[in-house]
């Protein structure tokens, strides 16, 4: 199976990060000299397509005059994840989370904030589409994802492995930023557009936290909400390594 990678830094991330892509596709009359020297480094091949052509391999999502042809994604085992983190892993988990660009803007921001990896349930959400992976602005290529079954069942076999749970919830009585630093591992899960964290994923945290706001908004995106926990969450990792 093969998969769409459309846009400038989506394309320039996949050949940075050594994404198996197939064959490249430009249109002529726009210039991409960054992504044609890496393809020919990497010997892609790169034809010329106009933009009619384009448009239909990209299925609507906005391809700047360039578009991938790679291999299909393949998911990232959790325990591999886990292994592989330096030293207390950090992950956020994504309950039900369908809004394509919300989930590419918070694996961008996994990415970016140095989190180890990103969990994600095999049913009833966002898959790594191209959708996503623009939105993403190509750090899906760089991410460890895992998908998962239950994420219920995961979040509780985290949680007997030694790993926090901290669920994210504009509601909850305690604040993030209260949280001590620790230097054992953490998961963060945020919960679906509108309806938030379900009840029986609710019920697997160690502890539920909510984002302190002083505007006159009472809500935050779902995915700038995860940015912000995991910008705390990722310092007070930073804090706990500093004071080993």
């Amino acid at each position: 199976m093969t998969r769409i990678i459309a846009g400038r830094s989506p394309v320039l991330e996949a050949l940075r990060a050594k994404t198996k892509i197939v064959r490249i596709y430009a249109d002529p009359q726009r210039a991409h000299p960054d992504v044609q020297r890496e393809a020919e480094a990497r010997g892609i091949p790169l034809a010329n397509r106009d933009r009619a052509e384009l448009d239909r391999l990209s299925e609507g999502v906005r391809h700047q005059g360039v578009v991938a042809l790679a291999e299909d994604y393949v998911p990232h085992d959790l325990d591999e994840i886990i292994g592989l983190a330096r030293g207390a892993p950090l992950l956020v988990a994504l309950d039900q989370v369908t809004d394509p660009q919300n989930l590419g803007a918070i694996i961008r921001s996994a990415v970016t904030l140095g989190l180890d990896g990103v969990i994600i349930p095999k049913h009833r959400a966002a898959g790594i589409t191209a959708a996503v992976v623009r939105a993403s602005a190509g750090a899906t290529e760089h991410a460890s994802i895992a998908r998962v079954t239950n994420l219920q069942r995961t979040l509780l076999q985290l949680s007997e492995a030694g790993i926090e749970i901290i669920g994210l919830d504009a509601h909850a009585d305690a604040d993030i930023r209260d949280l001590e630093p620790t230097t054992a591992g953490r998961v963060l899960v945020v919960g679906s557009e509108g309806k938030g964290l379900r009840r029986m994923v609710r019920q697997r945290c160690d502890i539920v936290v909510q984002i302190h706001q002083e505007g006159p908004m009472d809500s935050l995106n779902a995915s700038v909400a995860a940015a912000i926990a995991m910008y705390e969450l990722a310092a007070k990792r930073r804090g706990a390594r500093h004071d080993e």
